[in-house]
């Protein structure tokens, strides 16, 4: 009987995905086995717990309203399942590069970096295996809070097509800041160097954004809006800015689906742009972020597999 030969792709997802990768049981158990994920983990559910019932108290006293009040209750509702998600997307962004920006390059100031590489492992294998323990531990606080999420529908307010949307949103969101760090961290010499790098560019990059923003209302204010076609392109790509940033993203999709009833496209865009006489239909905001942060990630990581697997100078 004539058994199939696996092909090179195939080869080589078992071989970077594979449970039997040395290196992520290694990360894994020896993030695991100590306190500290631990502790991360109950003081990431202590604040956004905190935050939820500040939150609640602060709207309860603001509004006067007993908590029987539906619309109250779905208010709540709303706010809850909205601060855990920008709290978690925040959290993220701190915690994410923290794990891997020492990948790497804590092998270099260890001197075990030649060992790993003279290892039967391919640099594919060595990338992902840093990349994947990571992630776990990132998608273990994302599972963590999703109780959290939850309180929403007990509360009213939110659906289904939000909890998985902003699902998505977070999970692609904790690997693309894994991914951040480990791209520093494969060239970089020393840890510090490469946390440094991986955090001022997160800096950098939400201060570019909020200068872009004054710029582009500065444009709007000064020359208007028109309904030809350079309008047309120009809020488009405007429209793939404004969902480059993920809390951005997060706003205006739920403005979307609350305003329009549309999970996928707006039809109306006349909200964001002030522009009453342009008629364009625009992808929802997260399905851009998606699609823009998976690139960025697959590309971070070929990056990484490269200055991995090229001879340290």
């Amino acid at each position: 009987m004539e058994t199939s030969t696996p092909t090179p792709r195939r080869k080589f997802f078992s071989r970077a995905f594979s449970v039997d990768n040395p290196i992520i049981a290694k990360e894994l158990k020896g993030r695991m086995r100590g306190r500290k994920g631990f502790i991360l983990i109950s003081v990431y559910l202590s604040l956004i717990s905190l935050i939820i019932f500040l939150i609640y108290l602060l709207l309860v006293v603001a509004d006067g309203l007993s908590s029987g009040d539906p619309s109250f209750l779905q208010t709540v509702g709303k706010v809850i399942f909205s601060t855990v998600i920008l709290m978690e997307l925040l959290m993220l962004g701190f915690i994410g590069p923290a794990l891997t920006s020492g990948a790497i390059s804590s092998e270099r100031e260890r001197k075990t970096i030649d060992l790993l590489k003279i290892s039967l492992l391919s640099a594919h294998s060595i990338v992902f295996g840093k990349l994947s323990s990571a992630a776990a531990f990132l998608l273990l606080l994302v599972i963590t809070a999703l109780p959290l999420q939850s309180l929403a529908f007990f509360l009213g307010g939110v659906g289904l097509g939000e909890v998985v949307v902003s699902t998505l949103m977070l999970v692609v969101t904790a690997i693309f800041f894994c991914a951040l760090g480990l791209f520093f961290s494969s060239f970089s010499q020393r840890t510090l160097t490469a946390t440094v790098l991986s955090y001022s560019t997160i800096l950098v990059s939400f201060v570019v954004f909020i200068l872009m923003l004054l710029f582009i209302d500065l444009l709007d204010s000064r020359f208007g809006c028109k309904s030809d076609i350079r309008d047309a392109i120009g809020s488009a790509i405007v429209w793939v800015f404004f969902s480059s940033n993920p809390f951005f993203a997060a706003i205006m999709s739920e403005i979307i689906l609350v305003d329009e009833q549309s999970l996928y496209l707006t039809q109306d865009i006349s909200m964001f742009f002030g522009c009453n006489n342009l008629n364009l239909s625009l992808p929802s905001p997260w399905i851009i972020y998606i699609a823009l942060y998976a690139l960025l990630t697959a590309a971070l990581i070929s990056l990484s597999v490269y200055f991995v697997s090229r001879p340290d100078q």
